[in-house]
């Protein structure tokens, strides 16, 4: 049987839509309050990070921003290469945000006073020798939100050092205050595709974020 839950924002301001997307996000899950917290959320960031990247290099408000960082805005004066200028502009943001030994680069920061809009569907086992209680649930969907901001320390990214595509990582959220409004969805997975059969952990779920701006004119500012 199917639950939603739904957290609304107090703000109903009129929104400017910046970016929709959706992340997937696939494997054994541990639910917060676990010893392995801090592995489990690194996992969840490993997952969608190369999503992220993707979408930062192919989405044109994103590419925007990063081409008007600083360091890549400074070189409007000479002839380099859209490309090479996005590519600095990336570099450029990733520096501010290191933590935890990582070069990090998050989409929704308190700078950009962006509302995100998060509706989670998340899929496991429902057979009685599955099933979660509420507290596992909650706990769950802490480790999955957890994983979509930047690690905070060592302990938070795992213990793990970047990996070579990794530098720099991609992640959504600098923290996971600025989710103004979140719906979870759950349902009951059936079997994961081309796997043998379901684990008590394992999890599917398909992550749609919605990014907008209640400023048209501030919207502007940063993206134009």
């Amino acid at each position: 049987m199917s639950e939603r839950i739904i957290v609304k924002g107090e703000d109903s301001s009129p929104e400017v839509c910046l970016v929709e997307f959706r992340l997937i996000f696939r494997e054994r899950l541990p639910s917060s309050g676990n010893q392995s917290q801090g592995k489990a959320q690194h996992v969840v960031r490993r997952q969608t990070h190369p999503q992220l990247r993707r979408l930062w290099a192919t989405n044109k408000n994103l590419r925007e921003l990063a081409m008007n960082a600083q360091e890549a805005r400074d070189l409007l004066r000479g002839n380099m290469p859209e490309e090479e200028r996005f590519n600095v502009g990336i570099g450029s943001i990733a520096k501010r945000w290191q933590c935890a030994g990582y070069d990090l680069v998050p989409m929704v920061t308190r700078e950009l006073d962006l509302r995100c809009a998060i509706d989670v569907l998340i899929m496991w086992g429902q057979e009685d020798r599955y099933v979660l209680q509420r507290g596992d649930l909650d706990g769950h969907i802490k480790t999955l939100i957890d994983g979509l901001r930047r690690p905070r320390d060592t302990g938070e990214a795992g213990s793990m050092e970047p990996a070579d595509d990794e530098k720099p990582m991609f992640c959504l959220l600098e923290d996971d205050r600025y989710i103004t409004d979140f719906q979870v969805t759950t349902d009951e997975l059936l079997l994961l595709p081309d796997e043998k059969p379901l684990c008590a952990r394992d999890v599917f779920a398909v992550i749609h974020v919605r990014l907008s701006h209640r400023n048209a004119r501030a919207f502007g500012n940063y993206f134009g």
